[in-house]
């Protein structure tokens, strides 16, 4: 996964987190926020996992994957 994957995903996720939060008002469709809410956290995980598998491949040039 490259940077720009995960900045979007952060990015996403964040747009996410704060639409859900403004439909989970006592008004609103709680339904839809909840698994907006579930939908951004799950972006959150698959970005930081994105990260870690960005690490262990290390630097790119050295016997990693280049990507």
């Amino acid at each position: 996964m490259n940077d720009k994957i995960i900045t979007q995903l952060d990015t996403v996720s964040q747009q996410l987190h704060a639409r859900s939060r403004a439909l989970s008002q006592p008004d609103r469709d709680n339904d839809i926020a909840i698994m907006m809410s579930a939908l951004a956290v799950t972006m959150k995980a698959v970005r930081s996992l994105g990260e870690d598998m960005n690490q262990l491949n290390g630097p790119k040039g050295l016997g990693s994957d280049g990507s």
